[in-house]
């Protein structure tokens, strides 16, 4: 029912809302140049794309007045236009009630695809933490919920998880590291820990870190494809060819460690926040190899591999990307749903989500050429 794999990846406005360091008195980053929509192929290519630059394009901006908007009302012209067209923000999400705290959920119409199986992470605690039982506590309770269900799915997933949790090894990693599992499994095992989630009585018990990552686009049923079809940024600003796409969806905390891609990457957002933290191809490369030379490493090819998330090197890199001491040079984003992020070819970045424990984050991306 699940089954390991080995996945690896692969101007200066301020930004304080979410900012970590703004919030905690220290200086702000700057962030990516900005535009709102709509941003047309050539304006992309201009300020994007041909000069190798950031670019986060946003929703465009509704008429500041009342006498504005009521005349945009009245000529029929939408107050929010997103930058590119993915009804998967509305087909594949929701708003829960109030009563349900509010927190995104899946829509129906992922039902019928409780079998798809798609690669998954899961982040489990420190060994100190999983010895005590305090770390351990989260995902047995969510392995107990699964193994008591009346679907034999369920069972299934929750047999194989034990299995593949109690196969890690444990050197050579310390009591303070973080391990990181790869795994097949079915959308179900997803769904499941949003409902489980929805059903706990205290966020202390919630799954999280549970992670739809780099699904390929092209995996997906048809139907689900023609939910996020390409952008024409990425058909018209280089020359047609789509090295590569995936979707990321999850229960937060969700992270990408500090990586580089080999080619364009267009990043949108559908569901919950993220914010992104980048650096151009040598300075990126500089904050890598130091952390690297620190932990005794010899230099690699810096694209998202399994020990850039789990033992020293997570440790290191979230403390050099993440940490009270970055780079003052260093950028940072915050894209929102129907936001897009242009990160450009071999400029380094790091990616985290913004909400609380074990809500539902989602978005999409395109490497192209």
């Amino acid at each position: 029912m699940l089954h390991t794999s080995c996945r690896c990846a692969t101007r200066s406005a301020r930004i304080s809302a979410l900012n970590p360091r703004a919030s905690g008195g220290l200086r702000s980053l700057a962030t990516a140049h900005e535009a709102f929509a709509p941003v047309d192929v050539a304006k992309f290519k201009y300020e994007a794309f041909d000069i190798k630059e950031p670019l986060v394009i946003r929703p465009n901006r509704p008429p500041p007045t009342q006498l504005e908007n009521a005349l945009a009302a009245a000529a029929n012209v939408h107050h929010q236009t997103p930058p590119v067209n993915l009804p998967a923000l509305t087909k594949w999400f929701t708003q829960a009630s109030p009563s349900e705290n509010g927190t995104p959920l899946l829509t129906p119409l992922w039902n019928k695809y409780h079998s798809l199986v798609l690669p998954f992470e899961l982040v489990l605690p420190p060994a100190a933490e999983w010895a005590t039982g305090s770390g351990s506590s989260r995902l047995s309770a969510f392995l107990s919920w699964l193994s008591e269900s009346s679907g034999p799915l369920h069972k299934d997933m929750a047999a194989a998880l034990r299995e593949l949790v109690s196969s890690l090894p444990q050197a050579p990693y310390s009591d303070a590291d973080t391990r990181f599992l790869r795994f097949d499994a079915p959308l179900a095992l997803l769904d499941a820990g949003l409902q489980y989630n929805k059903a706990s009585a205290s966020p202390d018990q919630y799954i999280d870190q549970l992670y739809i990552a780099q699904a390929p686009l092209n995996t997906l049923p048809p139907d689900l494809q023609a939910d996020v079809p390409t952008p024409d940024l990425v058909r018209e600003a280089g020359n047609g060819d789509i090295y590569d796409s995936s979707i990321w969806i999850g229960l937060e905390p969700t992270y990408t460690p500090w990586h580089k891609d080999p080619n364009p990457n267009l990043f949108c957002q559908m569901c919950s926040s993220k914010l992104v933290r980048m650096l151009p191809p040598q300075r990126g490369a500089q904050v890598y190899d130091s952390v690297r030379a620190g932990l005794g490493y010899t230099r690699t090819l810096g694209f998202r591999g399994d020990e850039m998330m789990q033992g020293p090197e997570r440790r290191a890199l979230l403390e050099s990307v993440w940490g009270d001491e970055v780079p003052s040079d260093m950028l940072e984003v915050l894209v929102n749903p129907q936001d897009v992020l242009f990160i450009p070819k071999r400029w380094w970045h790091s990616v985290k989500s913004v909400g609380s424990s074990g809500q539902l984050n989602g978005s999409v991306n395109w490497w192209f050429r």
